[in-house]
């Protein structure tokens, strides 16, 4: 196995950089500060959202329904099984290409074609865009260094202690749950890891955590996942990045508010196993860099969200989620999936296919049979076309332009509880696009960039 150290030099020649980026560091910054006292300006921490939602969904956004047979959530469950290697989702593939300059297949064609566009892109940046594009380069790999480091293997674990802390499932419920609010969790749920839930347990899983680049002699052999499974409980936790610089779309801004909170996402698990242990029960992280299931539907079945036309989970508070998980056996009451008009909404909305920019989601009205680690009702979306852009430029123009994406607030509140009225849904997207914009602008770099001054 070779380095785990990925320098920045060494990661910006791996995606094929090497030359933009010199030119943007042999070029002189835009702005010069011209007297002392300019050298300490006021600057803005990232939002966390803990003290900004509430703690506890309000009853009258979400219904709480019972699990069914054949749904995770408000999603239909056709069947069938075809198990999932976790190296081959797009962000692995991504690191493994550009790694081993295998080209071959589809993903290596596309991550070539996305590298080649990226190299011309920076190419035609202005000095003050090379120096905007340094910034943020080395703000997404400070975040990715954490995923290097919390990756499978590398978190050392505590043991589990020997006395029990014996309490009723209820009361271990509760505790847990703001034990996780403590620690900084904005949204706690639980899901129960039953043979429903089969087809989101990976059968094989990653052995490194990088997200954004390898380092000659990359390797990952992949790690057998068994089943049954030897936990019975997932707490799933979902923590929202600064919704502000989110909604820059595309680009520097956008990618750190999503990187910073993926790599924050590392941390505030171990935490939680570290707790669990320690009271007795076996507990085991699900850091972003080191995943045994697909979260989305594990959310879904928390009652975190629905799952929306992105592909992405997408809560009353919006899509702009990142999440995280616990594994355990310890007493625990599973939570309800919850319905808050999600999927009728996204039929008559489609605000964020409108806005893709790689035209990555359908803009169909009605969901279609889609067959991935099994056969779901779901909108479909181009994992290709998806990787690509964000390759190139960085993306998360879906979470930000999301009806839901907004502040806590009683216009968006009510709103949000109108949004579950179907005959008041088509008059929502047509509120919000002329208070929004139908394309909304992204927010400005210059404004909201922490190293702008």
């Amino acid at each position: 196995m070779g380095n785990p150290q990925v320098s920045r030099r060494n990661f910006v020649k791996t995606i094929g950089l090497g030359s933009a980026i010199a030119l943007g560091t042999a070029a002189a910054s835009a702005v010069r500060i011209e007297a002392a006292d300019e050298i300490d300006p006021p600057g803005r921490a990232r939002s966390s959202h803990r003290h900004e939602y509430p703690d506890v969904l309000p009853g009258y956004m979400a219904d709480n329904i019972e699990p069914r047979e054949g749904y995770i959530g408000t999603t239909k469950i056709i069947g069938g099984l075809s198990l999932f290697d976790e190296r081959d989702h797009g962000f692995a593939q991504t690191v493994r290409r550009t790694s081993q300059k295998d080209w071959s297949g589809k993903w290596g064609e596309t991550v070539f074609k996305a590298v080649q566009e990226k190299n011309t892109y920076v190419a035609s940046m202005s000095t003050e865009e090379k120096e905007d594009f340094i910034w943020a380069s080395a703000m997404v790999q400070a975040t990715d260094q954490i995923h290097v480091n919390m990756g499978p293997g590398r978190f050392e674990q505590i043991a589990i202690a020997s006395n029990k802390l014996e309490l009723s499932p209820a009361d271990m419920t509760a505790k847990i749950k703001k034990v996780a609010k403590w620690y900084g969790a904005e949204m706690v749920g639980i899901a129960e890891i039953n043979e429903s839930m089969r087809p989101f347990v990976y059968k094989i899983g990653r052995t490194q955590g990088t997200y954004r680049g390898g380092w000659n002699g990359y390797e990952d052999t992949g790690r057998d996942i068994p089943w049954p499974y030897p936990y019975k409980y997932c707490i799933v936790c979902g923590n929202f990045e600064d919704l502000q610089t989110t909604k820059g779309n595309v680009g520097g801004l956008n990618n750190i508010a999503v990187a910073t909170e993926c790599s924050d996402d590392d941390i505030y698990p171990t935490y939680l196993e570290t707790v669990i242990r320690q009271l007795g029960y076996d507990a085991k992280a699900q850091p972003f860099s080191n995943k045994d299931i697909m979260e989305g539907p594990f959310a879904v079945a928390a009652g975190i969200g629905e799952l929306g036309r992105s592909g992405l989970v997408v809560t009353p508070w919006g899509a702009h989620v990142r999440l995280y998980e616990v594994l355990t056996n310890m007493p625990l009451i599973p939570d309800k999936p919850i319905d808050f008009g999600l999927q009728n909404m996204c039929r008559v909305c489609r605000k964020c296919a409108d806005n893709c920019p790689s035209g990555a989601i359908t803009d169909a009205v009605e969901p279609t049979e889609v067959m991935t680690t099994t056969s779901t009702v779901r909108w479909e979306w181009d994992p290709y076309k998806c990787m690509a852009y964000r390759i190139t430029y960085g993306c998360s123009t879906c979470a930000a332009v999301c009806v839901y994406s907004k502040p806590n607030s009683a216009l968006h509140n009510a709103g949000r509880f109108l949004a579950k009225q179907e005959l008041v849904q088509p008059v929502l997207r047509g509120i919000d696009d002329l208070f929004y914009g139908k394309n909304p602008k992204p927010r400005q770099l210059s404004a909201w960039a922490p190293w702008r001054i």
